[in-house]
């Protein structure tokens, strides 16, 4: 299959997902888009270094004079899957929601290595791996669910003072 028409499944599959996602579950409606755009803001943060100094390549990408980064899984799939993750956690003990992101990290890594070793999607440089990968991942969503736990607890202390 071609790089080309991998990103466009990919493209397809993440838009679809975050109509389904985002809007599911209404009673949270604002904690989903608040989590997806956190996530996005994280990663970036995290991206434009890892990307300058090339320890993360994305050769084949959308509009590659505008950006460096793969935005089809910076600011739709990876936001997209933390919003899941969040879904999925949202009532689970601290304990059972630490042990959960391996079950979204976990695949995520396993695609992005098959990605950097069947594609030019991704390309690993100067000791990037899945290890990386997974850690980055893995944080980053602790991080977010951290995030929106704190806004949650701040939102409930102020309308029940």
């Amino acid at each position: 299959m071609k790089d080309r028409t991998i990103l466009n499944i990919l493209t397809t599959i993440g838009i679809g997902g975050s109509i389904f996602f985002l809007s599911r579950k209404k009673r949270n409606l604002k904690d989903w888009y608040l989590i997806f755009f956190i996530k996005t803001f994280v990663s970036t943060i995290f991206d434009g270094p890892v990307i300058k100094t090339k320890y993360l390549q994305y050769p084949h990408r959308y509009f590659p004079k505008f950006f460096d980064s793969n935005i089809v899984f910076l600011y739709i799939l990876f936001p997209l899957a933390c919003v899941i993750y969040n879904q999925f956690t949202y009532k689970m003990k601290p304990f059972k929601t630490i042990l959960s992101v391996i079950l979204f990290s976990g695949p995520m890594t396993l695609f992005e290595n098959w990605l950097e070793k069947n594609t030019n999607l991704v390309k690993y440089n100067k000791g990037w791996n899945g290890y990386v990968t997974f850690g980055v991942l893995s944080f980053t969503f602790l991080l977010v669910k951290g995030c929106i736990e704190g806004i949650r607890f701040l939102d409930n202390r102020e309308s029940n003072p």
